[in-house]
């Protein structure tokens, strides 16, 4: 099968390409980055230089010095908790479309990678089902962005599949880990709560099969993606700053207190001309301190989805390659 992975020098993208390519799949991988495009073809993934914004959809898909593709999964987007409306747009929403349109134009295979960030604002937050209602109201912008796109790929192509997993994370993660390492080395994350947290994460790999499901066996509709364990998050912030040989988090903040001053942040960050991202955003400092698990019983029955990777096995891997500096 000829597929178009967007989004191909980012993380998902990436180990999402090779995995592909490693089961014999012809592979191109849409990404601006080069150094990573170059990567990706050592790998055996062909790079195509291209950018979200404005691309030519019916191009790429008609393989014009190669076959014609036939899948494509869009793990392209626009992921932060902070940024302009019109950035969102610009690259969740529009292209998102764009790719859609294009993808039912010409008969191909869409897997759409959206988030559960949608779920966030609808005061859900176990076993969330992908029927529950969301909307009108999100609590960030990238969290609407991701909404609106999902809306437009379903009105274009209601044959597509769209995945929602939750948090993902692993070896190579850019986001989530470096992230919170971050903050545990510079001694500024106190602890938000004196009860643990559990919420759903999902391994990248468990992502990657989910697509190889999705583009293999055809299942229209959207689909909730984890571990399938629920993880204890402040027990696994400890193992973190253990790992980085760090001190645990031990200062207790109120997790309503710090919230209330991150939305202060955000509204003198609104005021700013240029509306320079604040040190600390609200929606960051809930995924700390709320439970989020997921139903997966959609995507075990229509995609025969089970997770490869268990969540202590994801994070032994995470840990070690922290150990060894490769992560």
């Amino acid at each position: 099968m000829t597929i178009l992975v967007t989004g191909a020098t980012g993380f998902l993208g990436g180990v999402t390409a090779r995995a592909l390519a490693e089961a014999g799949h012809e592979v191109r991988g849409l990404g601006r980055d080069a150094a990573r495009g170059a990567a990706l073809q050592r790998d055996g993934v062909r790079f195509v230089a291209a950018d979200l914004r404005g691309a030519d959809w019916d191009a790429l898909l008609a393989g014009v010095d190669g076959p014609p593709v036939e899948g494509v999964v869009h793990a392209a987007a626009r992921s932060t908790l902070w940024g302009h409306a019109a950035d969102f747009h610009a690259d969740n929403v529009a292209p998102s479309a764009a790719l859609a349109r294009a993808c039912a134009r010409r008969g191909v295979r869409l897997v759409h990678v959206s988030t559960p960030s949608v779920y966030n604002a609808t005061g859900h937050t176990q076993g969330v089902r992908e029927d529950t209602r969301v909307g009108p109201r999100f609590d960030s912008l990238y969290a609407r962005s991701k909404w609106q796109a999902e809306e437009a790929v379903r009105a274009a192509l209601p044959d597509a599949t769209v995945l929602r997993p939750r948090g993902i994370y692993g070896v190579g993660d850019t986001s989530i880990v470096p992230r919170l390492a971050a903050a545990l080395r510079s001694g500024r994350l106190p602890r938000l709560t004196d009860r643990e947290v559990w919420t759903d994460l999902t391994d990248v790999r468990n992502v990657a099969h989910a697509i190889t499901l999705a583009l293999a066996r055809p299942a229209p509709g959207v689909f909730n993606v984890t571990d399938g364990q629920a993880i204890p998050l402040w027990a696994t912030l400890d193992r973190l700053a253990d790992t980085l040989g760090v001190p645990r988090p031990i200062r207790r903040v109120p997790a309503r207190l710090l919230e209330g001053i991150a939305a202060a942040l955000e509204f003198g960050a609104r005021l700013h001309p240029e509306r320079p991202e604040p040190p600390l955003t609200a929606s960051g400092v809930r995924l700390l301190t709320r439970p989020m698990t997921l139903d997966l019983t959609r995507a075990r029955e229509r995609l025969g989805y089970a997770p490869v990777v268990t969540p202590g096995q994801g994070f032994a891997d995470v840990f070690a390659a922290l150990r060894g500096g490769a992560a």
